[in-house]
């Protein structure tokens, strides 16, 4: 197993790489880790950043 953290502007970047025994097994491996991981980040309290952009939209009258 290998682990290469990075940060982007809004997420913690996480690069696993795993071997699994069958290669039809690596789909429920995936959503196995994401789950543990969404689930330990709630336990500890970690939010997940969202990024926010604001759009402000204006009428003009005078046409």
């Amino acid at each position: 197993m290998r682990l290469n953290p990075g940060f982007g502007e809004y997420s913690l970047k996480l690069t696993l790489i795993c071997q699994v025994k069958e290669f039809s097994d690596q789909y429920l491996v995936q959503h196995e880790i994401r789950k543990r991981i969404l689930s330990r980040f709630r336990r500890e309290n970690i939010p997940f950043p969202v990024p926010v952009q604001t759009v402000r939209v204006t009428r003009n009258d005078s046409e």
